[in-house]
C-alpha cells in the first residue's frame, strides 16, 4: 500500500514538475527575448526573477518525484536520508542562489505596478481633456433670436476633439453674429 502511494505520489511530482518546467521554459524565452532587444532593465529584471522562481519550483518537484519514487522502488532504510538530504540540499541551494533577489524583484514589481497605475491615470485624464475643451469652446446653448432658427452639429472629424470652435450671439433685433474659428496644430498643445 505504501509503495504505491509513494508511486501515486512520484507520478504527480512528476507531472507538477512538467508543468512548472514549461512555464519556466516560456519565462526563460521571454527573459531572453527581452535581454537580447535591450529593453527595460527593470522588466528584464522582473522576468528574470520569474523565470528563476519556476525554474526552483520545477526543480523541486523533479526531486520530490525522486525521492518517492526512489523509496517506492527500494527498501526506505537505505534510500531515504540520502535522496531527502539530497533533495532538500539541493533546494536550499537554489534557494540561497535565488532567493536573496526576491525581495527586491518584489519591490520593484510594486514600483512597476505604481508607476503603470499613475501612467493609466495620466492616460485617462488626457482621454477626458478633450471633451472638457470642446465644452470649453462650444456653448452650452444658443441665444434664442426672435426671426432665426439656431442650431448646431459639432462632431469631432478623427478623435474627441476638433479644434474648431463657435458661438452666436444677436448684435441687433435682426442681426446675429456667429463666429467660427479653427485651431491650428496637432493634440491638445
Amino acid at each position: 500500500m505504501t509503495t504505491s502511494l509513494l508511486a501515486v505520489a512520484a507520478l504527480g511530482c512528476l507531472t507538477a514538475a512538467l508543468i512548472w518546467g514549461r512555464s519556466a521554459r516560456q519565462r526563460h524565452k521571454v527573459w531572453r527575448r527581452m535581454a537580447a532587444n535591450g529593453g527595460d532593465g527593470d522588466a528584464t529584471t522582473i522576468a528574470l526573477g520569474d523565470y528563476r522562481k519556476d525554474l526552483h519550483t520545477t526543480v523541486l518537484y523533479l526531486l520530490l518525484a525522486v525521492a518517492c519514487a526512489a523509496t517506492a522502488a527500494r527498501p526506505p532504510q537505505r534510500v531515504v536520508p540520502v535522496v531527502l538530504f539530497g533533495a532538500v540540499l539541493v533546494t536550499v541551494a537554489f534557494t540561497f542562489a535565488f532567493g536573496r533577489n526576491f525581495v527586491r524583484d518584489a519591490r520593484l514589481v510594486q514600483s512597476r505596478s505604481e508607476l503603470e497605475r499613475r501612467a493609466q491615470e495620466v492616460l485617462s485624464q488626457e482621454e477626458l481633456a478633450p471633451r472638457r475643451w470642446a465644452a470649453r469652446l462650444a456653448p452650452d446653448e444658443l441665444p434664442d433670436v426672435t426671426g432665426f432658427e439656431l442650431g448646431r452639429v459639432y462632431q469631432a472629424g478623427t478623435g474627441l476633439m476638433a479644434g474648431d470652435f463657435y458661438d452666436v450671439f444677436p448684435v441687433a433685433p435682426t442681426r446675429v453674429a456667429a463666429v467660427i474659428g479653427d485651431v491650428t496644430g496637432h493634440g491638445i498643445e
